[in-house]
């Protein structure tokens, strides 16, 4: 057998983690058997394990030798600033034995307070600073050398380099966090940059969220939300025959940076003669550092993803326009930006300006609102250099370029970089329909581009904020296509730090900047139980506290985690009921606040109508009170896998109340609502507000009905499309739903995609029919939140559903231990297979009608056989139930009935289950 996928905290062999709550995790492949038997798990201080710290045949009592595959959350006392070792041996039940690759890990800042102070440049505030010191490194030093390593922080953004290397591959540390409570160091191994004799180690600084312009309040104008100062700490550690440690202190300098300016929204001014200076400063052009005092924010050690560089793109065409304009076409929508290489005279000035789509066949970035996105480099005229932005990201596909001429023959020299969140990618979703790929691929592209260290609304106008509401609905499929706990965790403990100081509401964005910049215009805080755009404590934006920490553990099964949610996920339940039994008369429903409704929904007057209609046409405290009875609900069962039992029991009575009045309010009859559109009854469905089977099919068929009176098309916003395409499968109307997945014309998916869309957009018609944009208030073409629909092709179209509930007695389906594997076949997609690696390992799941060739109607070739193929990993279970009746039915080729299918538990293994439908 072989161990694979091994990760710690969902990172492989990461450095400087904060080490609470420690995961281990790990796949078996290619094993005799097909489940364990016996596993154990070895943690030393040393790579040949002389120096045992934990045995979990020794030290884990309670499942010694049993320890659950895909999740393994140990009590393991370790300690930072030290290097540990692990492996893993498997024995299955075929008596194959496995004994995997020797992995690491290592935390943070060793134990104790940092020896250095936080430092700031002496300039003036506007001037960015290259923070430097200069050391001796003996030879005795390098040749006894263990490990070097540099614990660092930088605030805005920073970037490190010891004797001119850039240290490590991340980019934009310290990220974003809410700088009011604290803040991420970074821990970097530099042995290999050392050198024997003067070394230098300088920090570029650059404003970032911290300190530059951010946020939508007053026009995008606010800056300094959390400070105003650059500043710096750090603790260099030589660790060999004598530690010695290297500090920020008075004895540091600055230098002007080469970066002049620098914006998360207007992008980065780069002087490459500064860089020249640099190299060389005469003694003028050194300052002194000051000490200061430590910033409000903790510092802490990583609890986040590193942003890395990923994909890489060439222009796949020069463009010059009607204009005259010379734009760079990348053929993708990515976040990130373009290096490019160039020998140029000195005084040079080359500008990038960054852009989603053309107009016209001409450049164009309105739709970007006050967000400069720009790129100005001026050259030193030392020869060819590559040059690239250090503090700022944009999202784009076309580049325009002034300053320099750009040729089919050197535009290879300029290069997009794509940035984001270190994630492993876990799913992939192919059917017979190009343009449904397109569309599937057009999800993960907005994902990977919005996923830049928090999950953001979009990544190029004057915004990119964390938006809950967005976060929350695209959860699922975000935890289908990559590996999101560790992600997620860190934007969890900022909203866990919000929610406290706002009795429990959640913010409409995290980090909370709408909160920060209101108090810095001194302005008083929202009256939450009033009907008003404020800044907290809305439906389904704030139910991310539960919905998004239960997402997580049903697919990865992490008790740590969700314990460790658990208090936000109270705190917002805590606060609706507060709500209710304060300002909405005790009734149990959520009747008084503001809330975002169905936002951007087509049922009032279209995606035309003004700020006032972007609520919808579904009365939105009937939304606000579906999700406190499901955020509830959530809550209980958290409160239920913990083992905290009286709560459990009190937040289910709670839901039980809730459910109640929402029936008495809006249930009007068997299957019918008080309310007549698509998002109420494909909540009501989702939800279970119908008790009985009958009650739910016939809501089922009102909804299809619904859709037929709008010629087959959605009217839905950001909540009810998330729930459409589930409703209408669980009723039987899983027609209905492919029907929407393959509408070409507005509004839908493929629309989109048939206007030359490379990710999800904001709106239905971000782009009119013409290729026109059709506003440019409220208007981008990156947002993840319809990308929704991928988790239902995943999960009801190719059957890959997680949840709480599994198959026999003692099991169950969360972390995808084992799996109801329950396709929906539809002839006019022809085939369609799914993958997602689960922490226990990859299931796929998949079909195919006839030859797999896509029929104009469902119905065409219903006599066709069909062939199911899916694959369960070691130590996996599956059930597997097809979406229609058959006969002739063969498993690998071996007739089985329908009876025996039905009861057939499959172990690890690949299948193929065939039949013949019933006509």
């Amino acid at each position: 057998m072989k161990i694979t996928g091994m990760k710690t905290c969902y990172q492989r062999n990461p450095l400087g983690i904060d080490l609470a709550d420690l995961t281990f995790s790990w796949q078996v492949e290619e094993a005799e058997g097909s489940a364990q038997k016996h596993a154990r798990l070895v943690i030393a201080k040393d790579p040949d394990f002389r120096s045992v710290v934990f045995d979990s045949d020794r030290d884990d009592k309670e499942r010694q030798g049993i320890l659950p595959s895909g999740c393994y959350t140990p009590e393991v006392g370790v300690h930072p600033g030290e290097p540990y070792f692990w492996k893993v041996s498997v024995e299955d039940d075929a008596g194959d034995l496995g004994e995997s690759p020797v992995q690491t890990f290592e935390g943070g800042h060793p134990e104790g307070p940092w020896g250095g102070s936080w430092i700031a440049p002496s300039f003036t505030r506007e001037i960015h600073p290259v923070m430097r010191k200069t050391f001796l490194v003996t030879g005795e030093e390098l040749r006894s050398l263990k490990r070097a390593r540099l614990y660092l922080c930088g605030l805005g953004l920073y970037e490190a380099y010891v004797n001119g290397k850039k240290i490590g591959d991340q980019f934009l540390t310290p990220y974003f966090t809410d700088y009011r409570y604290w803040v991420q160091y970074q821990t970097y191994d530099v042995a290999d940059l050392l050198q024997e004799g003067e070394n230098t180690l300088d920090v570029w600084l650059g404003e970032g969220w911290y300190k530059g312009r951010f946020g939508y309040l007053s026009d995008g104008q606010l800056r300094e939300y959390y400070g105003d100062t650059f500043r710096m700490i750090a603790d260099l550690y030589l660790f060999g025959s004598a530690a010695r440690r290297i500090s920020t202190d008075g004895s540091w300098k600055c230098l002007r940076s080469p970066v002049v300016k620098s914006g998360i929204y207007d992008g980065e001014w780069l002087d490459l003669r500064r860089e020249e200076v640099l190299r060389h400063p005469t003694q003028g052009e050194i300052a002194e550092v000051i000490t200061v005092t430590p910033p409000a924010a903790q510092l802490h050690a990583m609890v986040g993803v590193p942003v890395r560089a990923h994909e890489t793109l060439t222009p796949c065409e020069v463009i010059t326009t009607p204009r005259g304009e010379t734009v760079l076409d990348f053929g993708q929508e990515v976040t990130g930006w373009v290096e490019f290489a160039a020998d140029l005279p000195a005084e040079t000035e080359v500008t990038l300006e960054y852009g989603e789509v053309l107009q016209g066949g001409n450049f164009y970035r309105d739709n970007l609102r006050t967000a400069e996105a720009k790129f100005t480099c001026t050259f030193a005229g030392k020869g060819k250099v590559l040059v690239r932005p250090h503090f700022t990201f944009y999202g784009f596909r076309y580049v325009r370029v002034t300053g320099m001429q750009v040729t089919g023959k050197n535009a290879k020299d300029f290069t997009a970089v794509c940035l984001y969140s270190d994630l492993e990618e876990t799913g992939e979703v192919i059917t017979g329909i190009p343009k449904v790929n397109r569309l599937i691929a057009n999800t993960k592209w907005s994902q990977k581009d919005n996923f830049l260290d928090i999950p953001t609304d979009c990544p190029q106008r004057d915004e990119r904020l964390g938006w809950t509401g967005d976060a929350e609905i695209f959860a699922d499929t975000a935890s289908c296509h990559m590996e999101t706990p560790r992600f997620y965790r860190k934007y969890l403990r900022d909203m866990n730090l919000e929610q406290r100081e706002k009795n429990g509401a959640v913010p409409y964005v995290v980090p909370d900047v709408l909160t920060v910049g209101r108090e810095k215009q001194k302005e008083p805080p929202f009256a939450l139980e009033k009907d008003q755009w404020g800044e907290a404590g809305a439906a389904v934006w704030g139910d991310a506290a539960t919905i998004i920490p239960w997402t997580v553990f049903l697919h990865y099964g992490n008790k740590k985690l969700l314990a460790e949610s658990y208090p936000g996920m109270r705190q917002w339940v805590d606060f609706i009921r507060s709500m209710d039994e304060t300002y909405c008369g005790g009734k149990r429903l959520w009747t008084c606040g503001f809330h975002f409704g169905d936002w951007l929904s087509l049922d009032v007057e279209g995606d035309a109508a003004g700020m006032d209609n972007r609520e919808g046409g579904t009365d939105k405290h009937f939304v606000a009170s579906v999700f406190y009875f499901y955020s509830t609900s959530l809550t209980a069962r958290a409160a239920e896998v913990l083992g905290r039992q009286e709560e459990a029991k009190a937040y289910a009575k709670l839901a039980g109340e809730v459910y109640r009045a929402l029936q008495g309010a809006y249930v009007t009859g068997e299957g019918t609502l008080s309310i007549d559109t698509q998002t109420a009854y494909a909540l009501g469905i989702c939800f279970d507000l119908f008790e009985t089977e009958e009650g739910k099919r016939l809501a089922g068929d009102h909804l299809a009905e619904l859709l037929h009176r709008n010629h087959d098309h959605l009217s839905t916003g950001f909540v009810g499309t998330a729930y459409l395409c589930r409703a209408l499968t669980q009723t039987g109307h899983g027609r209905e739903a492919v029907t929407l997945l393959l509408n070409e014309d507005y509004p839908s998916w493929l629309y989109e995609v048939n206007l030359g869309a490379t990710t999800i957009w904001e709106r239905w018609n971000s782009l009119l029919a013409d290729g026109s944009i059709s506003g440019t208030g409220m208007n981008s073409l990156n947002h993840y939140a319809y990308g929704c629909v991928c988790g239902w092709i995943y999960e009801d179209l190719c059957g890959l559903r997680v949840t709480k509930e599994g198959i026999g007695a003692g099991n169950d389906g969360i972390g995808a231990r084992t799996l109801k594997i329950a396709p929906h076949t539809d002839a006019r997609l022809g085939r369609a297979q799914a993958r997602i690696r689960f922490p226990q390992g990859q299931y796929c799941a998949g079909w195919q009608i006839g030859d797999g060739t896509p029929q104009k109607e469902d119905g065409q070739g219903a006599e066709k056989p069909i062939a199911y193929h899916f694959s369960v990993p070691f130590d996996g279970k599956a059930v597997f139930v097809p979406d229609r009746a058959l006969r002739n039915l063969t498993v690998n080729g071996t007739p089985i009935t329908r009876e025996e299918l039905s009861a057939r538990i499959f172990g690890a293994g690949t299948y193929e289950i065939k039949g013949e439908p019933l006509l």
